[in-house]
C-alpha cells in the first residue's frame, strides 16, 4: 500500500522496510485562522496505516465543520492528559510500569491541581503552585509517606512529556514546564547495608528453621552476588544460565500486572541480553538450588507449574511475585534486628562491593545494565571518589615530574 500524505511511522534507519514495531501517526496543518495562527494536529498510536488515514480524514472533516479548532482550544489539562494517556496505553510502545506511574501522577497530583485549567492557558506559575501545595502536604507525614524531591521531578517529567506532544501537535505554542521551579535537591540515597551487616544477615538467615522466608535465602544470596534487579531475578530461566561457563544472560524480567505475573523485556536497552558473571558463592548457590527445585518437582508431580523453566519459583513451580518477595525480605531484615532497607538496596550493595574491590566503573556499569556509565558514576561516585581522586593526583604529579 502506498503511503498516504500526512500518514507515517516514526521509524529509524535501523527499521526494516515493513516495520511492525512502530505505530502509525498522522499530521495535518490548516491555514491561519482569524487569530492569524496556524493549527497543526498530530496524533500517534494507530495500529495500521488505514486507521491513521481515517483519523486524519476525520480531523479534516471536523475542521471544515468548525468543530475541531473550537474543541481543541477549549480542552482542559485534565481532558488532554486523559486523552494523551489513553493514546499511550493503546499504542503499547511504553512499559506497563511506566503507564501505571503516569496514571498515579495524573490521578494524585496533576488532575486534582491542574485538571480544570484550559490547556492553552496553562502557565509555569500554576505548576509552581501545584508543587508548593504538594510540599506543604508533606508536613506532619512520616518520611516514607512524603513526596520526595525525585518523585516531584518525575511528576513534572510526566507533565512535560504530555505537553511536548501537545506542542508538536500544535495545540499549544510553548512548554510551561520550562519555567517551573522544580526541586533541584539531589536524589535521595536509600540506606544500604555494609558488607559486614549483610554478613550478619546471612548468618541469621542460615540459622533459621525451614519455612517460607527460608526459601528466599538462595534468591537473596544470588541477588547480592550478581547485582540484578528483583524483577530480573524473578524472571531468570535456567536456559539463560550457563553453570559450566560460569555466567548468565539477562533476557527478561517479571512484573506484576493486576493479579498476574507477566514477563517483559528488561528496563533499559543496555540491560537487555547482558552478560553477568557467576562469581563468589553464586555458582554453589545455584547448583544447590537446582537440586532442591528438582526434589520439589518430584513431590509436586502433575501440580508442578514451572512450564517456563524459571530458576526461582515457589514450591509448586509457580512464578514468584516480586512485590511479595520484597515485603518478605523487609520482614526478615526487621526480625534479624538490622537497619531496615528495601530489596533494591541489595543491588547497591553488590555495586559497592564490586567498586570497592577494584572492578572498573565501565565493567560495573555493564554488569548492572545501566543505560550509560554516567548513571553508574552519579549513583556510586561516593564509593569510588577517594581512590579515583588519589589516583588522578598521583598521575598528575608523575606527569609533571617525569621529565
Amino acid at each position: 500500500m502506498a503511503k498516504a500524505a500526512g500518514v507515517y511511522q516514526r521509524c529509524t534507519k535501523e527499521c526494516p522496510a515493513r516495520c511492525k514495531r512502530h505505530k502509525w501517526a498522522f499530521s495535518v496543518e490548516f491555514p491561519p485562522g482569524q487569530d492569524g495562527k496556524r493549527l497543526r494536529i498530530a496524533e500517534s498510536g494507530f495500529p495500521d496505516q488505514e486507521t491513521a488515514k481515517q483519523a486524519r480524514a476525520k480531523a479534516i472533516r471536523a475542521h471544515k465543520e468548525g468543530t475541531l479548532e473550537a474543541d481543541r482550544r477549549k480542552e482542559t489539562v485534565g481532558q488532554y492528559l486523559e486523552r494523551w494517556l489513553a493514546a499511550k496505553e493503546s499504542a503499547k510502545t511504553i512499559r506497563a510500569a511506566t503507564i501505571r506511574s503516569y496514571r498515579g501522577h495524573l490521578d494524585n497530583y496533576l488532575a486534582p491541581n491542574l485538571g480544570g485549567v484550559r490547556l492553552s492557558d496553562l502557565k509555569a506559575s500554576q505548576i509552581d503552585a501545584m508543587l508548593v501545595k504538594v510540599r506543604k502536604a508533606n508536613a506532619g507525614k512520616p518520611l516514607n509517606q512524603q513526596v520526595s524531591a525525585s518523585t516531584e521531578r518525575r511528576i513534572v517529567a510526566t507533565l512535560r512529556s504530555a505537553l511536548r506532544d501537545a506542542l508538536r501537535a500544535g495545540q499549544i505554542h510553548r512548554d510551561p514546564t520550562i519555567g517551573a521551579h522544580v526541586s533541584k535537591e539531589a536524589a535521595e540515597r536509600r540506606d544500604v547495608w555494609s558488607p559486614e551487616e549483610f554478613g550478619q544477615f546471612r548468618g541469621w538467615m542460615e540459622a533459621q528453621e525451614s519455612g517460607h522466608a527460608e526459601r528466599l535465602v538462595p534468591l537473596i544470596l544470588f541477588a547480592v552476588g550478581t547485582g540484578m534487579r528483583l524483577g530480573e531475578v524473578c524472571g531468570l530461566r535456567w536456559s539463560d544460565v550457563d553453570l559450566a561457563a560460569g555466567d548468565l544472560t539477562v533476557r527478561q524480567q517479571a512484573q506484576l500486572q493486576g493479579k498476574e505475573v507477566v514477563f517483559q523485556p528488561v528496563k533499559t536497552k543496555a540491560g537487555q541480553d547482558r552478560w553477568v558473571p557467576l562469581a563468589g558463592w553464586v555458582p554453589d548457590v545455584l547448583k544447590a538450588w537446582k537440586v532442591q527445585q528438582g526434589r520439589e518437582r518430584l513431590i509436586a508431580g502433575e501440580a508442578w507449574a514451572n512450564d517456563r523453566g524459571l530458576v526461582f519459583t515457589d514450591a509448586l513451580g509457580a512464578p514468584l511475585i516480586p512485590n511479595n518477595v520484597s515485603k518478605t525480605f523487609g520482614r526478615m531484615a526487621e526480625r534479624a534486628g538490622l537497619p531496615k532497607v528495601v530489596f533494591h538496596s541489595l543491588r547497591h550493595l553488590a555495586a559497592t562491593i564490586m567498586l570497592q574491590n577494584g572492578l572498573p566503573l565501565p565493567v560495573v556499569s555493564r554488569i548492572l545494565g545501566h543505560s550509560t556509565i554516567t548513571v553508574t558514576s552519579d549513583l556510586y561516585f561516593d564509593v569510588v571518589k577517594d581512590q579515583r581522586l588519589k589516583d588522578d593526583v598521583t598521575a598528575a604529579y608523575a606527569r609533571a615530574f617525569s621529565a
